[in-house]
């Protein structure tokens, strides 16, 4: 009886036998999935992309968006094409601000915060303590080193920059260089804790820096300054690059409403002297005007890739350049010009050479390469006239006149207008105190007077902005991210589209919410960073924390912008 089993216990002895033979083929079964599972995941998955080395900013000045499209098909194969054909070009990338200058686009670029946030304004403002415009960058406590210059820091602009965060997250181990013709661009791209923060002044023709980076130059700047490389274009002509019938994307030569290079005409072959006989401050402001002053970036830049040996540590290095031709010749001879289109394609050809020297030293796998711009520029007014579009200048200084005039009839005599830094207009506070106005109501009469002369568009008080009164809509949202309490005007002037704040008679200007000004190119090319065209809304805005999130550290401490992860790959997207 003892030996044969219960139903009970046979039902126990099946069950556990079954349980057995089930929980063997889970787990094969599991073993199986475990083994298959990583053959169908998505490519990126199976590594982690590289940290780059270097980081290579560049900043063409005064580079709008149609300079891609319009000179495309003559651009090198290993310039920014080459950046374009292995990289992410975004093509609906702007500025969102309104009063698009350049140290407000480089101050943006750097810290990925707009003006409300940075403070920098414009490229200058008027300081009410020191009763005059100051630069964006004027520091009378800052020696400058190299040469006898007026003071410069970047001390004016709130929050840390890329740089800035490469130094605080690797302990100082990470170089961080950056170069340009123009102090704001080079000092406002460093922000406070680069190796060196390098500008040419046309004083001397040399690169000098501000003593918050070293106390002297370091011996491969000087070695180069001694070279004296711009006097050796003293006299030389600036030919086109191309026959004349291939620049189909420009207006004739000698368009009548071009601004000449100083000493000579509008018209090609440029000879560039600046009206001198010997090298000298006049020559070397005509010289930064050409291709060649780009080139001479290229080769200094080259010099401190070498030095420094820049992308060759554990850490990650950070070279940026500002070519700062574009601001110059464009603002002369406008976007649709012979000479704006030729400065471009040499531009193009400098860039090319740049990348071979990063091939060659530091490899372009390790390196994240960002092409973008500080800002694009209006067409000349007149281009747009013959064209049949709206279009005028209002002198900068018969704009002041004319309202303090106004003024004068309505309030009583008194200087009421004490500066106009365009868009930002100052009101005589004083005059408005002793003749017992509220400051409210002379803001909002001088808004409506401002409103009535031709060519001016939106006009916004200091009080709308303090109360939140602004009227909804894109012009209102880019004049409050450019508005920063105590550095801005009383009133916020913008012009209407195709108009500019302008006192000469040839030439154009920057400094609108309007595409022409804000739309700008935007391309990054890395081991990291996917390949193709990507039309989602963007902003410059967006490189610093694009940057920051694939080396993997910290956001600049102000940073509004967002990563682009539709443009990176695998892990880069979440570091």
């Amino acid at each position: 009886m003892g030996l044969t089993p219960s139903i009970r216990e046979v039902s126990t002895l099946v069950t556990a036998r079954h349980l057995r033979q089930v929980t063997a083929i889970s787990l094969g079964l599991l073993l199986l999935v475990t083994l298959i599972l990583p053959a169908c995941a998505p490519t990126y998955a199976q590594s982690t992309p590289t940290r780059p080395k270097l980081v290579v900013l560049l900043v063409a000045d005064q580079f709008s968006y149609n300079y891609i499209p319009r000179y495309l098909d003559k651009l090198t194969s290993g310039g920014i094409r080459l950046l374009m054909d292995k990289g992410a070009t975004f093509t609906n990338c702007k500025f969102t601000n309104a009063g698009t200058q350049s140290a407000v686009g480089h101050s943006i670029i750097a810290t990925g915060a707009y003006p409300w946030c940075t403070g920098i304004v414009g490229d200058n403002w008027y300081d009410r303590r020191k009763n005059k415009p100051i630069s964006a960058v004027s520091d009378d406590a800052m020696k400058i080193v190299g040469a006898a210059a007026s003071g410069s820091s970047s001390h004016y602009m709130q929050g840390t920059t890329i740089g800035d965060q490469m130094k605080l997250a690797t302990n100082g181990r990470s170089k961080v260089v950056t170069i340009s013709l123009a102090d704001r661009s080079a000092l406002l791209l460093a922000g406070k804790l680069a190796n060196g923060a390098y500008w040419w002044d046309t004083k001397s023709g040399a690169f000098i820096t501000a003593a918050q980076y070293g106390s002297e130059l370091t011996g491969w700047v000087q070695a180069f300054n001694d070279q004296h490389y711009a006097d050796r274009y003293l006299g030389k002509q600036w030919q086109r690059l191309l026959p004349e019938n291939q620049y189909t994307a420009s207006t004739h030569d000698d368009y009548s409403h071009e601004r000449p290079i100083p000493g000579d005409s509008t018209q090609f072959p440029h000879t560039i002297t600046g009206g001198a006989n010997a090298p000298g401050e006049a020559f070397y402001n005509a010289f930064a005007m050409t291709p060649w002053s780009n080139q001479m970036l290229c080769d200094f830049a080259k010099e401190a890739i070498d030095k420094e040996s820049l992308g060759m540590h554990t850490d990650p290095d950070l070279l940026a350049i500002s070519f700062s031709a574009g601001e110059l010749l464009g603002g002369a001879f406008g976007p649709y010009s012979q000479e704006v289109e030729d400065l471009t394609l040499r531009l193009d050809q400098s860039i090319s050479g740049l990348i071979q020297s990063l091939d060659q030293k530091v490899g372009l796998d390790n390196c994240l390469i960002i092409f973008t711009s500080d800002h694009g520029i209006a067409p000349i007014p007149e281009f747009l006239k013959d064209r049949g579009l709206d279009a005028s200048r209002i002198d900068v200084k018969n704009f002041k006149t004319t309202l303090d005039a106004q003024l004068d009839s309505r309030l009583g005599a008194e200087d009421w207008i004490e500066s106009f830094e365009p868009p930002n207009l100052y009101l005589n506070l004083s005059a408005i105190d002793r003749q017992k106005y509220r400051q409210p109501d002379v803001e909002a009469l001088t808004a409506k007077m401002a409103h009535s002369i031709a060519g001016v568009g939106e006009v916004y008080t200091a009080a709308q902005f303090f109360t939140n009164q602004l009227p909804s809509g894109p012009l209102m949202d880019a004049a409050r991210k450019s508005y920063y309490w105590g550095r801005s005007g009383e009133l916020f002037v913008m012009p209407r589209p195709g108009h500019i704040f302008i006192s000469e008679t040839t030439g154009t200007a920057t400094g609108s919410p309007y595409n022409y000004d804000t739309q700008v190119p935007l391309v990054i090319s890395g081991s990291n960073v996917l390949n193709g065209r990507f039309g989602q809304s963007s902003s410059p805005a967006d490189i610093a924390p694009t940057i920051t999130n694939i080396l993997g550290i910290e956001q600049p401490s102000l940073c509004e912008g967002r990563v682009l992860t539709e443009a990176l790959s695998g892990n880069s997207r979440g570091r």
